[in-house]
């Protein structure tokens, strides 16, 4: 079932509300997933063997970030920890999306070119809409464009990547709200 950018909001709001998150605190993936009862493990924490810790871990981090995984009684998110922490607090709130509108995920989640293949496009679109509003409420991100605050500090109130807070503040639609308001405003100046 696809769910509209509102309606994914709503459940981000009500995801972070229900962990007793104001709107100005960051989400903290280690704490959902204590609530939730979804482990977290990094790449080293699990079976894998030597080669793929080195792969995934120094060689070449960049080929994958995050899987949710199926394991007979619910899910377990495996990670990579060689990202940056504000990395890694995307990547795991980008798996916690999964979990929480509820995407069936397949066996298969990577293909060979190394892209997710565990979910159809449309579900990783939705996951990637809820953990942004998970991550930086919508309103927030708003309110900081309109006022002309830069990126830098959204980010660091949130603990996420620069890159995260100006897709918010972008998608948010506070920069066209500013552009306009300053428009009037120079316009009546004349």
């Amino acid at each position: 079932m696809a769910h509209s950018k509102a309606a994914l909001g709503r459940l981000a709001a009500d995801l972070r509300a229900e962990l007793g998150l104001s709107d100005s605190d960051p989400f903290d993936p280690f704490a959902w997933a204590k609530e939730w009862g979804v482990p977290f493990l990094s790449i080293a924490e699990v079976a894998a063997s030597e080669e793929a810790v080195r792969r995934f871990g120094s060689e070449r981090p960049d080929l994958w970030s995050a899987a949710l995984i199926q394991d007979g009684r619910g899910h377990i998110v495996v990670y990579n920890a060689a990202h940056s922490p504000v990395r890694v607090r995307s990547n795991l709130a980008h798996e916690v999306a999964h979990v929480v509108v509820e995407h069936q995920m397949t066996s298969a989640w990577m293909t060979e070119s190394s892209g997710c293949a565990g979910t159809s496009r449309a579900d990783e679109n939705e996951a990637a809409e809820f953990a942004g509003a998970l991550l930086i409420p919508a309103e927030r991100a708003k309110l900081h464009a309109i006022r002309g605050r830069d990126a830098a500090s959204l980010a660091l109130t949130y603990q996420v990547s620069i890159e995260m807070a100006q897709w918010r503040m972008r998608l948010s639609g506070g920069e066209t709200i500013a552009r306009r308001s300053q428009s009037k405003w120079h316009g009546a100046r004349r």
